[in-house]
């Protein structure tokens, strides 16, 4: 179990899109962010934007992603 440490730290961006095997598990993921967050600051489109490139998602299956959650960003 993670310590409170631990869970204070920024996301490793990085290392959690790397952690991630396969493009379904990285839409359902991009899926589950964006039901977390408002996307209503510069920083919160910024994760999603570097979350896709980094999981190489290709605009089609986000705008799929999007139109199916009902969710403009």
């Amino acid at each position: 179990m993670a310590n409170l440490k631990e869970l204070r730290q920024p996301l490793d961006l990085d290392t959690f899109a790397a952690a991630i095997p396969n493009q379904e598990l990285a839409a359902q993921v991009s899926a589950a962010s964006l039901l977390a967050i408002e996307v209503d600051t510069p920083q919160e489109q910024t994760y999603l934007d570097d979350l896709a490139k980094k999981t190489g998602l290709n605009a089609a299956v986000i705008e799929n992603s999007h139109q199916t959650l009902g969710i403009r960003v």
